[in-house]
């Protein structure tokens, strides 16, 4: 439901209606808190997403694994990027694009707008098939910054509106008065990419 309400409907991530519409976008689910079976998790989704039979993406919601601690949830992401995706020759086929509650961009601190960019109700494990985030970005001219670009004005001008409270209703899906309006105002040219 956040997927469709907030990452689509708000058109954060303009790749992403395609999959869901084409019913190449899977979601798990994965319980706990323990770093080896969330890890074992995401790295055979990851291994299934590198086979070129398996188009699509997939996102791997871990809604206990550490969602009070940002760090903690990095540190698996680490490990992962780092070590088992270089054991297992996945870079350059997959990424992971990590998504958090408490989501913080270096160098924004905490409470830098641009953080919701990355924001979820959940800690997730987002798998994308490199070869497409290419040809997604190669519709933008090769230039992925004009989606964060966008969002980030998106979310500045939210807050210019809604105050703080207002982005972070606005971001758990929640309904906003004047929301299309805005929409309108903050497009990305193109508006979505198929």
């Amino acid at each position: 439901n956040w997927l469709k309400k907030v990452v689509i409907g708000y058109n954060l991530c303009p790749f992403a209606e395609k999959p869901l519409r084409e019913n190449k976008l899977k979601v798990v689910v994965v319980r706990g808190d323990d770093d080896e079976w969330v890890a074992t998790t995401v790295v055979y989704e990851l291994i299934a997403r590198s086979n070129d039979e398996n188009p699509g993406t997939t996102v791997v919601v871990a809604p206990e694994y550490h969602p009070d601690d940002f760090e903690q949830y990095m540190s698996l992401v680490q490990y992962i990027e780092d070590d088992v995706m270089e054991e297992n020759e996945l870079h350059g086929i997959v990424q992971v694009a990590p998504f958090h509650p408490l989501f913080e961009f270096s160098g924004s601190g905490k409470e830098g707008v641009d953080n919701f960019t990355n924001r979820s109700p959940y800690p997730i494990f987002h798998i994308l098939r490199e070869n497409e985030v290419a040809g997604a970005v190669d519709k933008l001219g090769g230039d992925a910054s004009k989606v964060w670009g966008r969002n980030v004005r998106l979310l500045k001008s939210m807050e210019k509106r809604w105050g703080r409270e207002g982005v972070e209703k606005a971001m758990r899906g929640e309904k906003m008065d004047g929301m299309d309006d805005l929409l309108k105002e903050i497009k990305l040219s193109g508006h979505r990419y198929d």
